[in-house]
């Protein structure tokens, strides 16, 4: 289906039963992974806590692109070739030791360039060391 205006009232509903506050639109749902990625490529410079904090939105992505209500639209194709673009850039960074067994690809690796700080933790919660980067 090809309705821009029924898409984004559908992505709404889906945001809405996700009680994430003010609804973000399917760009800045698409812009906050970028930026995510965009911090990793830097060399993350916040500690795991927040680490993990800004990569929930993967899994956000995840649940929208796999939302039944949403596929019934066209722009969802546009959505998954704008996050599969990002995706790449991620997977290009990722060390190979999984550092969680059993999690989804982006969340059973971790970054093998970071901050001082997140390397840190790396090295302390998975025993990783991976480069730093200031």
């Amino acid at each position: 289906m090809d309705d821009t205006a029924g898409f984004l009232e559908a992505f709404r509903g889906f945001m809405e039963g996700r009680g994430r506050g003010r609804p973000l639109s399917p760009t800045g749902v698409i812009g906050r992974w970028e930026s995510f990625v965009e911090d990793c490529e830097a060399g993350y410079g916040d500690n795991i806590y927040e680490f993990e904090n800004d990569m929930y939105v993967r899994g956000l992505i995840e649940e929208m692109l796999r939302n039944p209500d949403l596929a019934e639209f066209e722009q969802l194709g546009w959505v998954r070739a704008q996050v599969e673009a990002i995706d790449d850039r991620y997977r290009a960074l990722l060390a190979d030791r999984e550092v969680r067994p059993g999690a989804s690809w982006w969340e059973a690796r971790v970054p093998r360039i970071a901050g001082r700080e997140l390397a840190a933790d790396f090295r302390a919660q998975y025993e990783l060391e991976v480069e730093v980067r200031d």
